[in-house]
């Protein structure tokens, strides 16, 4: 696996077929697909209390963020950017996510009404936004220049650097709910992938039962935890749900492979999934 994600994609998916053992439940999710009009690939990443529901899209090969609400989708371009991608937002319709200059170097971005703000912590040579909470905290990753991957939060104009201890050069911040639990990625000392809480100061490694890597990628305010696992980094890729400490398994209905990004605290889901040829992408919500 690289220590470097680029945007999206090492986060990961995670095979179902492989791991799936009686003891693990799959969840009997009632999910509906999510496509933008002409777009050849479509993701869901966060999704907010009223249900509207941030995400990118592909189009002629170049990176769009959007909003679906309501049935209506909008889309989300940083000025001068050559790709956007939402992933986060709050209930204030305040949405982060990241972009791309025109000298190819990824940003965090915040948008607030039809304000963007950059979000770059100090030293960073590649910054990922993923979380927005009600109280305006921003939780995500960034590379310094090292290329060296460390999550962060930022809170009221302040950046702090988290890391989980002793791990393989790799710490990212996804999730953070309204009572400031954590969750994340993590490389251990071989280089293998794990998720994490980080709850009142305590760092806990989370695995998906039987799984060869794990990324936990949202928490809401119940605790809930939704995620991706697999075989090996290489997928194909499953998501699950932790619910009260009961994982579940969650595949679109025949799909090959399945992502969870994001969960509200009506414990709704959104994210990705690829259909059975393995090769066109769309995304999805619903319940698991």
């Amino acid at each position: 696996m690289p220590r470097h994600r680029l945007t999206v994609l090492l986060l990961t998916c995670f095979s179902l077929v492989v791991f799936l053992s009686l003891s693990i439940p799959q969840a009997q999710a009632q999910l509906t697909s999510v496509d933008v009009p002409g777009a050849t690939e479509t993701d869901c990443n966060g999704i907010n209390r009223a249900g509207t529901v941030v995400g990118f899209s592909v189009t002629n090969g170049i990176n769009h963020g959007f909003v679906l609400a309501n049935g209506n989708f909008k889309t989300i371009n940083v000025p001068h950017a050559t790709g956007t991608l939402a992933y986060g937002i709050n209930d204030h319709k305040q949405i982060v996510g990241w972009f791309t200059d025109a000298n190819f170097i990824t940003h965090g971005f915040m948008l607030s009404g039809k304000t963007f703000t950059k979000i770059d912590p100090p030293g960073s040579t590649l910054t990922n936004a993923w979380t927005i909470t009600n109280d305006g905290v921003i939780v995500g990753a960034y590379a310094d220049s090292s290329g060296v991957l460390h999550g962060f939060i930022l809170d009221s104009g302040t950046y702090t650097t988290v890391d989980v201890p002793h791990n393989g050069g790799l710490t990212e911040l996804l999730g953070r709910n309204n009572k400031g639990q954590m969750v994340g990625i993590f490389f251990d000392a071989n280089g293998v992938q794990h998720g994490y809480s980080f709850i009142n100061g305590k760092f806990k490694q989370i695995d998906f039962p039987g799984s060869g890597v794990t990324a936990a990628d949202r928490i809401n305010d119940s605790g809930e935890i939704v995620g991706l696992y697999g075989a090996s980094a290489s997928g194909p890729f499953s998501g699950y749900t932790r619910i009260a400490g009961t994982y579940s398994s969650v595949m679109f209905p025949g799909s090959f492979e399945t992502r969870v990004r994001g969960l509200n605290n009506a414990g709704t889901i959104v994210g990705r999934y690829t259909d059975a040829d393995g090769v066109t992408i769309h995304g999805y919500m619903g319940t698991p």
